[in-house]
């Protein structure tokens, strides 16, 4: 299994920049590359999406791939739904923990978003 790398997630934790652009369609035809907050939990990265009508998180859960930029970086990676209560309290937790000082951060927003909830991993290039 491909795994993001020490950097990449330590990048991801302490930092504010991380950008997903899930593809749009069945046809792996790229989206645009969106800010968006993230938060790392072992080995894997996790995104949410506050609005329950959003575009890009809707084609991240039905076509499962797109990519992400990361320091600069654009990789490829896949989107899977979050369903597992456990899994996530621990993303409420990470978010809690990393977002605690921004104003838009708040209980509301985690209980609004929970089902709204993405796991982020590497996808292997075809090319490797």
């Amino acid at each position: 299994m491909t795994r993001w790398t020490h950097d990449q997630l330590h990048h991801i934790a302490r930092g504010n920049d991380f950008r997903i652009a899930p593809d749009r369609d069945a046809n792996l035809t790229p989206g645009r590359l969106i800010w968006i907050w993230a938060v790392t939990i072992e080995e894997d990265i996790y995104v949410r999406s506050a609005n329950p009508d959003s575009r890009w998180f809707a084609s991240a859960v039905t076509h499962r791939r797109g990519s992400v930029s990361i320091d600069g970086n654009a990789l490829p990676a896949e989107f899977t739904l979050v369903t597992r209560d456990a899994v996530k309290d621990q993303v409420d937790d990470a978010y809690r923990n990393k977002y605690a000082d921004d104003p838009h951060m708040s209980e509301e927003l985690l209980k609004s978003s929970r089902n709204q909830i993405a796991r982020v991993r590497p996808l292997k290039s075809p090319s490797t």
